[in-house]
């Protein structure tokens, strides 16, 4: 009889000492959670036994030289505004926007100030990436993802799959705490997949909710139905958001035409929305010849789309390098993976890049990596058939899938325009005036008076040779100057931490 009531008693102390581990644990749990974003937030994901007082520290030199006016002398302008040089000038750079701008020989540079000799060297504008992804699941992996944007003299980014962290991540480098590029980010996807689609509740929800989450635009990703869809710009329009990604390929590009897309995300998404969409005549993937053959001829179909695109006021952002990217991995992985820029990627990007985990090496046979570098090349014709056109093109990279390391690859972006065609301006302008306008601001993308101070000092003239935009001799980002030595310590530094890391 006593062992029916026994039982109760133990098991309700039992189930006391077990909630109250629980709760310890959950504590432990949500402290150990707050605790990361200040463990990671200033180190390029380098472990610290206390991190707040280097923080601090951090924050104090990144103040300093905030504050510190500086005054580039005997320098040659590039301010992308024209295609032109402006020869031996002194511009004045103070709280962060630039404050003077003339010949050496009228300008007065203030007491105290440091001065950067320009002679022989370039300043040009800072550079934008258009279409980026900062991390979601693995945030610490930011801070060295932005790092290395700003130490390849990219100052500005679009990221085109935002969360709240990344509205505070925007909030800490505009505050001056974080070392990165200016930040503008999407909300989350607005429709996520094939086969399926949002309901027109649905999409105007998220849009209203986006748009006072402070997001800076919508992107979509994905299929809708045509009533979804055209209800997406309805609601886009009356609450001022634009809207850029993917092409509905269940629609077809007709669709992205007659509401007048904002922009569309890759220069890929042609391919099956127009190219391959509702194309019978496409040769089997078996026939490699065949294939080859009609991918080439699809070329004769570039000036009608590319003038339907420009009627309808569409920007594009090529994202040459990441096509042309997939088809070398297939190609032959090895190869790419020993690019130097490859030792700076944190290890949790190192490890998606790798064969064995790669998407594309995994997905995709190497027999097929002759398709892909023939739809490359159609790309790359396309890109100059939009801007022969007329239609407006900005530079991004879909940093950082597998291959494309952040801040290097729009580099290999802009190499890739002025392959296609474009000159070396013409490339340029697509990181520099084109972005700040399709954002609609005035506050980047020349070196004029009154600018943000996002400044690249170069070593040749970018205009003659645009590999010259990365012959850096220093950065600055809003003000704060980083010498070449500077930033090369940055990179070494974290290519050590990485090593270690996987070691």
């Amino acid at each position: 009889m006593d062992i029916p009531r026994k039982r109760p008693r133990n098991t309700r102390l039992l189930r006391f000492k077990r909630y109250l581990l629980m709760g310890i644990g959950l504590f432990a749990l949500v402290f150990g959670i707050g605790a990361l974003p200040v463990a990671f937030l200033y180190f390029a994901g380098e472990s610290q036994k206390d991190p707040a007082p280097q923080a601090s520290q951090e924050i104090k030199q990144l103040e300093a030289k905030q504050k510190q006016i500086v005054a580039f002398v005997r320098v040659n302008v590039v301010p992308m505004d024209q295609e032109v040089v402006l020869t031996d000038q002194t511009v004045i750079v103070r709280d962060g926007l630039i404050a003077a701008l003339g010949p050496a020989s009228t300008i007065k540079i203030p007491s105290g100030a440091l001065k950067i000799d320009g002679r022989a060297k370039y300043l040009m504008p800072g550079l934008a990436d258009m279409h980026v992804h900062l991390e979601v699941f693995n945030e610490q992996a930011n801070i060295p993802i932005l790092r290395l944007f700003v130490a390849n003299g990219v100052t500005t980014v679009l990221n085109l799959m935002g969360t709240p962290n990344h509205l505070e991540l925007r909030n800490r480098v505009a505050r001056g705490e974080l070392l990165g590029p200016a930040i503008f980010t999407s909300g989350p996807f607005i429709s996520t997949g094939a086969g399926s689609s949002p309901t027109l509740e649905q999409v105007e929800s998220a849009v209203v909710a986006q748009k006072k989450a402070g997001y800076d635009l919508i992107k979509i990703h994905g299929d809708f139905s045509r009533e979804a869809y055209h209800k997406l710009f309805e609601v886009a329009r009356r609450e001022r958001m634009r809207v850029m990604g993917h092409l509905p390929r269940n629609l077809g590009i007709e669709a992205a035409f007659e509401e007048k897309q904002d922009a569309i995300a890759h220069a890929e998404e042609y391919l099956y929305a127009y190219f391959f969409f509702n194309a019978p005549a496409r040769p089997a993937s078996t026939d490699q010849a065949a294939r080859l053959r009609w991918i080439a001829d699809q070329a004769s179909r570039i000036p009608s789309v590319a003038e339907a695109t420009r009627k309808a006021g569409i920007w594009v952002s090529p994202t040459l390098t990441v096509y042309h990217g997939i088809g070398l991995q297939v190609q032959d992985i090895d190869a790419v993976l020993n690019r130097p820029e490859m030792k700076y990627l944190p290890p949790a990007l190192t490890s998606t890049f790798s064969a064995a985990n790669n998407t594309y090496v995994r997905r995709f046979k190497k027999e097929s990596a002759p398709s892909f570098l023939a739809q490359a090349d159609l790309l790359s014709k396309l890109v100059k058939g939009l801007h022969d056109a007329g239609v407006k093109l900005i530079a991004g990279t879909d940093t950082p899938v597998p291959s494309i390391v952040p801040g290097f690859s729009l580099h290999d972006e802009l190499r890739e325009m002025v392959a296609a065609g474009l000159s070396p301006y013409e490339s340029l302008r697509t990181a520099t005036v084109n972005a700040a306008e399709f954002m609609q601001t005035d506050k980047f993308g020349t070196v004029a008076v009154g600018k943000a101070a996002d400044l690249i000092l170069v070593e040749g003239n970018p205009l003659v040779d645009v590999n010259n935009a990365s012959r850096r001799a220093g950065v600055m980002v809003r003000g704060r100057w980083f010498t070449d030595g500077e930033l090369r310590k940055m990179l070494e530094e974290m290519a050590a931490s990485n090593s270690k890391a996987q070691n």
